[in-house]
C-alpha cells in the first residue's frame, strides 16, 4: 500500500506539467478518492452545495440546497409562562434555586424534533468500462412488521421464520427504547448476481439496525443519522432472497431505513489518481487514469448562472461511456425530462409528521460526440467525448413569509436555469463562475510561510500536525478554507449559513442543523468583516430582522415586554419561544446577541445608511426589551435579567442540588451592557438624543456588573456557586472580552487578568474540548497578546477537531469552528476593539505572533474604523505595514508597547516600518 501511494504521488507531479500547474497554497488535494462524507470536498454558490467525493469509475456528488427544511409545528411555551417568570423570581432571590428551575420547565415548550434542514440527494456517475454495463439498482420493499421487543429476536431473524401473520409495515417508525424486526423478500437473477448487483444500500437506521440476509448475520448499521452500505453478494442466492433487519431506538425518533436498495459495487480504483479543490478558483477537480484512458472531472457551484456544473473529459475519443443517476434517503419521486434530462422532486419531512418544503431538482446532460437518451429513469451517455452536466434546483420556500409558501412551478424554475446555463459555452460559464468567486476571495492573502509542504495530500499534512508536527502554511490554508466556506454558504440574497454552511447529507442532521443563537451562528460570522466579506454577513441581517415579528410576540406573550426576544435557537420557520430543558431552553438572549453585529458592521464600513435603516432600528428593539425585563436584585438594588441559564451550565446550589436557572448571570448582563453601549453609539453617531436614549443611558448606569469571585476567576452567576462541571465547553461570561469590548488589556485589567484565571482553569479541567469551544479560545488568548497560547489552540484545534477535509467537528461535524477559527487567526495578526480615550481607533498590529510564524505577509485584512490593513514581518518583527480608508480617518497604530497617531487620506495608504515604532 505505501508503494502504492508513493507512486500515485509520483505520477500527479509528473503530470502536472501537462494538465495543471500543480497545487499551490490554496488548495487541498489527495491521493486517493473520499471514502465517506467528511473526506468529500465541499462547492457552493451560496444556495446550491455539493460534497464532492471524486470517485472513478463510481462518482458520488452529495447535494443541497440551503431552505429544504422540515417544517412545522413549531415549539412554543405553555400558557402560564408569564406568570412562572415572576414567581420565579422572587423564588430564585428567596435561594430556592431548583424549586424555581422547577416551576420555569413547567411552563417550557415541548421539543418538536426532528424538524431538520435536510439534504437535497445524491447525484451518482458510473463509468462504464468496456466489459461493464450499467445493471439498474434494485429496490427493496414489501416490509412486514414485527412486534415491539425489549431487544432483537434471534427467532425473527432466521430465514426459515414465519412471517405470515405479520401485519404490512404501514408505518417505518420505531418507538423509543424498542426494538422491531422488519422482514421482506426480494427475487434476484444469477445474471444480476454476476454482474455486480451486490452492495446492499440503507438509507440512516435511527439508532442501529442489525441485518440478516438468508439467515445469517451480514451487517450492523453503527450511526444513527448516516446512510450505510456493505458488501453482500456473499449472502446472495438466485431466486428468493430473506432480508430482515431488527431495529432498536435507544431514545428519541427512531425509524427503519426509508430506502434499501441493491446496487453496483466500484470495480477499479484507477491510477493515477489525483483531486483537489482549489480556494481560490471554486472548482473541484478529479484525474485519474483507467484501462489507458486518462479521465478528467471538474464541478463548480456557479452564483451567477445559479447551477451545478459538472464536466467531464477524457483524452481519448469516444471513451465515456456513463450510467447516472438521481437518489435520495426518502421522501421523493424520480422521474424522466425528456431524452437527456432526469429529474427528483418531493417534499421535505420525517416520517409521517412535519410537512415542510416543497423541492424539485432537475439534472441534464450535454455530450459531445456520443449520445445520450433517459432509461429507467437514469440518463445514459455512449461514446461520448466529453459530457457537461447542469443541475439546478428550486423550492416553495419564501424568505419573505416562510408562512406562505411560494406558488411558481418549481419545475419550470429549474428548466429555466439549466437552460440558460446551456446556452453559454462552459468556458464561459467557468470563467464567469471563477470571477465572480474571486472578487471576494483575492481581497484577503495570508502567506505564513512552510510553503515546502504544499506538494503534500492535505491529509497527510494533517496527520503530520496530529502527530506533533508545524505546518505553517497549512494553517493559512486552514483560515482561507474558512473564507473559501463563507463564500458558498452565505451570499446576499440567501439563507445565512446553519450549524453545517448548507453541507449536510442526511435528513435528520445533528441538532437539526439549525440555527443556534446562543453562540453557533455568531461564530459563523466572526470573520466576515475583519477578513473583507462584508457583503456575506447580509444573509445574518436580513434573517434576524426577519426573526423580529414573532420575536416581538414572544417578547409581549411571555415577558410582558416591549421589543423583540429571541430564545437560543432557531430555523427556517423562525420560532422566538423558549423550548426544551431550563439548561438549555431557558435563555431569551438570542436576539439581543445577534444585534451586536449590525452595530459591527458599520464599524468596520463606516455605513451611516446601514447604521440608520438597519442597525439602529434592531438595536432599539433589542434594548426595549431590555428596558422592560430588567428587574432590580432586592439585596443590591441593580438591575439584573432572568430568570434565565448561563447557556447549558450548571451550578451546585449550598445544599448540593444541580440548577440551571439563575438572576443575573455574567454574560447576560454583559449582554445587556453591550446592547445598550451600542445604542449609544448609533444613537449619538446619528445625532438622536431624546427620552428613550436617556431611559438606556440610565439603565446602563444602574446595570449590575460581574464581579471576581474569592478564587480570582471571573463569577460565572450572579453568587458565587461551585461549578458542577469545571471543564464546561461554554465560555459564557467571558463574552465581554470576545466578542465584547466591554473589557480589555488596557482599560480594565483586573477584570481581564481574571477571566484569563477563568480560561486557565476551564482547560486544566478538559475545555475547550468541541471544535468551536477550542476556536473561541484561541480568540480569548489573541486579545490577551499572548501568542504562543493562541498558537497553541490553533494546533490543538487542528489536531484533536479537523477532519479530514479540513471540516471542523464538534464532534459531529460543525462549521463554526472552521469560521471562529479563521476569526480567531485574524485576530492574532490584527485587532481593533479598543480606542483610545479620544474615542480613536487602536490598530494593533500582529498583537499575538507566535515564534512558529516567523515570516509573513497578509493583506486585505479589515479594521473598524473603516480600516483595511496589509502587513510584512521578518523574524517575528513588523517589516512594513501599509494601513487605507475609504475617508479621511485618524487613528493610533500600536505595535508592541509603542503607539503612533496618523491620519489616513482616502487618496493614499499610509506605509509604516519597524523604524517607525522605535
Amino acid at each position: 500500500m505505501g508503494k502504492q501511494k508513493r507512486f500515485s504521488v509520483l505520477g500527479i507531479l509528473c503530470f502536472f506539467s501537462i494538465c495543471f500547474a500543480g497545487p499551490d497554497q490554496n488548495t487541498l488535494w489527495y491521493a486517493q478518492p473520499a471514502s465517506h462524507w467528511l473526506e468529500a470536498l465541499p462547492v457552493g454558490n451560496g444556495r446550491l452545495g455539493a460534497m464532492v467525493f471524486g470517485g472513478t469509475v463510481n462518482e458520488h456528488i452529495q447535494l443541497n440546497e440551503e431552505t429544504i427544511w422540515g417544517g412545522p409545528p413549531v415549539p412554543a411555551a405553555k400558557p402560564g409562562f408569564r406568570e412562572a417568570v415572576s414567581k420565579a423570581r422572587t423564588l430564585w432571590f428567596e435561594g430556592q434555586y431548583a424549586k424555581a428551575q422547577a416551576l420555569m420547565q413547567s411552563v417550557l415548550g415541548e421539543t418538536f424534533d426532528p424538524r431538520s434542514y435536510q439534504t437535497l440527494g445524491d447525484l451518482y456517475i458510473r463509468l462504464l468500462g468496456p466489459q461493464q454495463k450499467a445493471v439498474p439498482s434494485v429496490l427493496i420493499s414489501g416490509w412486514k412488521r414485527g412486534p415491539e421487543m425489549d431487544k432483537p429476536n434471534p427467532a425473527e431473524l432466521a430465514e426459515a421464520f414465519d412471517d405470515s401473520h405479520w401485519p404490512a409495515a404501514d408505518s417505518l417508525d420505531v418507538p423509543t427504547q424498542t426494538t422491531v424486526t422488519f422482514r421482506t423478500t426480494f427475487e434476484i437473477t444469477g445474471q444480476q448476481i454476476e454482474s455486480g448487483l451486490t452492495r446492499l444500500e440503507l438509507s440512516p437506521i435511527d439508532d442501529r439496525g442489525l441485518i440478516y440476509i438468508n439467515g445469517k448475520e451480514a451487517g450492523l448499521t453503527d450511526v444513527y443519522n448516516k446512510p450505510f452500505a456493505l458488501e453482500v453478494g456473499r449472502f446472495l442466492r438466485e431466486g428468493t432472497n430473506v432480508l430482515a433487519v431488527a431495529v432498536t431506538n435507544g431514545g428519541g425518533g427512531g425509524n427503519m431505513a426509508r430506502k434499501v436498495l441493491l446496487s453496483q459495487p466500484e470495480f477499479n480504483p484507477g491510477e493515477e489518481y489525483y483531486r483537489d479543490l482549489c480556494l481560490d478558483t471554486a472548482v473541484a477537480s478529479t484525474q485519474f487514469t483507467l484501462d489507458g484512458v486518462r479521465y478528467t472531472r471538474q464541478m463548480f457551484s456557479s452564483s451567477v448562472d445559479d447551477v451545478l456544473v459538472i464536466r467531464m473529459t477524457a483524452d481519448q475519443s469516444g471513451k465515456l461511456n456513463l450510467g447516472v443517476r438521481l437518489d435520495r434517503p426518502a421522501d421523493y419521486t424520480n422521474g424522466s425530462y425528456g431524452t437527456d434530462a432526469i429529474e427528483m422532486f418531493g417534499q421535505a419531512r420525517h416520517g409521517e409528521s412535519h410537512d415542510g418544503v416543497k423541492w424539485h431538482c432537475l439534472l441534464k446532460a450535454v455530450p459531445e460526440g456520443g449520445s445520450v437518451r433517459t432509461e429507467s429513469n437514469a440518463l445514459l451517455i455512449e461514446k461520448a467525448d466529453a459530457v457537461t452536466f447542469y443541475l439546478a434546483a428550486a423550492t416553495d420556500y419564501n424568505r419573505a413569509d416562510p408562512t406562505r409558501p411560494l406558488t411558481a412551478n418549481r419545475r419550470d424554475l429549474c428548466a429555466k436555469a439549466v437552460a440558460s446555463a446551456q446556452n453559454k459555452l462552459y468556458e464561459r460559464l467557468r470563467f464567469d463562475h471563477i470571477a465572480e468567486h474571486q472578487r471576494l476571495f483575492r481581497r484577503c492573502t495570508l502567506d505564513l510561510g512552510g510553503h515546502e509542504k504544499i506538494n503534500q495530500p492535505t491529509n497527510l499534512r494533517l496527520d503530520a500536525v496530529k502527530n506533533g508536527g508545524a505546518d505553517p502554511a497549512l494553517v493559512a490554508l486552514y483560515f482561507q478554507y474558512g473564507r473559501y466556506l463563507l463564500i458558498c454558504s452565505s451570499r446576499p440574497g440567501n439563507m445565512p449559513a446553519n450549524l453545517q454552511g448548507i453541507w449536510n447529507d442526511v435528513v435528520r442532521a445533528p441538532w437539526n442543523c439549525d440555527y443556534h443563537i446562543n453562540i453557533n451562528i455568531q461564530m459563523n460570522y466572526w470573520l466576515a468583516e475583519v477578513t473583507n466579506l462584508s457583503e456575506c454577513h447580509f444573509p445574518f441581517f436580513d434573517f434576524i430582522e426577519g426573526l423580529a415579528p414573532n420575536g416581538r410576540e414572544t417578547a409581549g406573550r411571555l415577558y410582558g415586554c416591549r421589543g423583540f426576544t429571541a430564545s437560543f435557537t432557531t430555523d427556517a420557520w423562525r420560532f422566538t419561544d423558549s423550548y426544551g430543558h431550563v439548561q438549555y431552553g431557558l435563555w431569551p438572549h438570542g436576539g439581543g446577541w445577534c444585534t451586536q453585529h449590525f452595530i459591527e458592521h458599520y464599524r468596520f464600513t463606516g455605513d451611516r445608511q446601514f447604521l440608520k435603516d438597519r442597525a439602529f432600528p434592531i438595536l432599539k428593539e433589542a434594548a426595549l426589551f431590555y428596558l422592560d425585563y430588567l428587574v432590580q436584585d432586592p439585596k443590591t438594588g441593580k438591575l439584573v435579567s432572568g430568570p434565565e441559564t448561563s447557556p447549558e451550565n450548571t451550578y451546585l446550589t449550598p445544599n448540593g442540588q444541580k440548577v440551571n436557572l439563575s438572576m443575573g448571570c455574567a454574560m447576560s448582563q454583559e449582554i445587556i451592557w453591550d446592547v445598550f453601549t451600542n445604542l449609544l453609539e448609533a444613537a449619538e453617531a446619528l445625532g438622536i438624543e431624546d427620552a428613550f436614549v436617556q431611559e438606556v443611558k440610565i439603565a446602563r448606569s444602574n446595570l449590575a456588573l460581574p464581579q471576581i469571585g474569592p478564587d480570582g476567576r471571573l463569577m460565572e452567576w450572579a453568587l458565587p456557586f461551585e461549578e458542577a462541571e469545571p471543564g464546561h465547553r461554554h465560555m459564557s461570561h467571558l463574552f465581554a472580552l470576545h466578542p465584547g469590548r466591554q473589557y480589555n488589556l488596557y482599560d480594565s485589567p483586573q477584570i481581564a487578568a481574571a477571566a484569563r484565571k477563568t480560561i486557565d482553569y476551564r482547560l486544566e479541567h478538559g475545555g475547550g474540548h468541541t471544535g468551536w469551544s477550542r476556536a473561541w479560545i484561541i480568540n480569548f488568548w489573541a486579545r490577551f497578546h499572548e501568542s504562543q497560547k493562541a498558537y497553541e489552540n490553533v494546533q490543538a484545534l487542528l489536531r484533536n477537531s479537523t477532519l479530514p477535509n479540513l471540516f471542523d467537528t464538534h464532534p459531529p461535524f460543525q462549521i463554526d469552528g472552521n469560521f471562529g477559527g479563521a476569526a480567531g487567526i485574524a485576530e492574532m495578526l490584527l485587532q481593533s476593539h479598543c480606542q483610545t480615550k479620544e474615542g480613536s481607533t487602536i490598530l494593533e498590529l500582529l498583537p499575538a505572533l507566535p515564534k512558529e510564524w516567523a515570516n509573513g505577509r497578509f493583506s486585505g485584512l479589515r479594521a473598524r474604523g473603516g480600516f483595511e490593513v496589509d502587513v510584512d514581518w521578518r523574524d517575528t518583527a513588523l517589516y512594513q505595514a501599509a494601513i487605507k480608508s475609504n475617508a479621511k480617518t485618524a487613528c493610533c497604530i500600536q505595535y508592541g508597547s509603542k503607539r503612533i497617531y496618523r491620519t489616513v487620506e482616502p487618496t493614499a495608504a499610509i506605509i509604516l516600518s519597524h523604524e517607525d515604532f522605535k
